[in-house]
């Protein structure tokens, strides 16, 4: 995100937007897995993970999940919060915390990262990244775009940034489910951008 653009003014654009494709990909990786031997009475745990203004957390509740939606920008969490109906609300538990401060995570069964994690300063990236790895139950879906050094925001020392083979250590012990890299022109929210992305859904395995 160019420093000229708040994260509030980003998140607030965001509101009525359709859920990403990495949360359907999640969803059904997470619907075909192996049984993980969670209760049939307990309700799913998701982990949306630098949630801004909440379109997939809300997609995630209306699936019936438990979901712990964690970000850094207050306004985002509040008008999220404002707008969760009701009967929703009781699934829903909101966190208001930065990467930087991250240790640990609840235990879910997906957690969703949707272009958050290459927005950790990468002296808490590490930190941050062993909560994800440790959150994850057995059978759990792990859904992420990690960046790669062909970025055009490659180079801000705000940011964390992976090569293939880098990308590729980090979900090691995990079964991949679908990843692919992205290395071409598209567009951002501020206008042309030349993306390199690695989209990962990956699960833990269940023994």
């Amino acid at each position: 995100m160019p420093h000229d653009i708040s994260w509030d003014e980003y998140n607030a654009a965001q509101a009525g937007r359709a859920p990403r494709a990495s949360l359907g990909a999640a969803l059904e990786a997470a619907g075909s897995g192996a049984a993980d031997g969670r209760p049939a009475d307990r309700p799913p745990v998701a982990i949306d993970l630098g949630c801004g203004e909440g379109v997939e957390v809300t997609a995630l509740l209306e699936e019936g999940w438990i979901v712990h939606a964690i970000d850094g920008e207050p306004a985002a969490l509040e008008r999220l919060a404002e707008r969760t109906p009701p009967e929703l609300r009781g699934r829903l538990h909101i966190h208001q915390t930065s990467y930087g401060d991250i240790d640990v995570l609840p235990e879910a069964d997906l957690v969703h990262a949707s272009y958050s994690l290459p927005y950790c300063e990468p002296v808490h990236f590490h930190r941050l990244w062993a909560a994800v790895r440790a959150s994850l139950r057995p059978g759990a879906v792990l859904a992420c775009q990690l960046f790669g050094p062909h970025d055009d925001a490659y180079g801000d020392p705000e940011m964390t940034f992976h090569t293939a083979e880098e990308a590729r250590a980090l979900v090691e012990g995990l079964e991949i489910v679908t990843w692919t890299e992205e290395d071409a022109d598209g567009t951002a929210y501020t206008g042309p951008k030349h993306w390199h992305v690695f989209h990962v859904v990956a699960r833990r395995p269940v023994a």
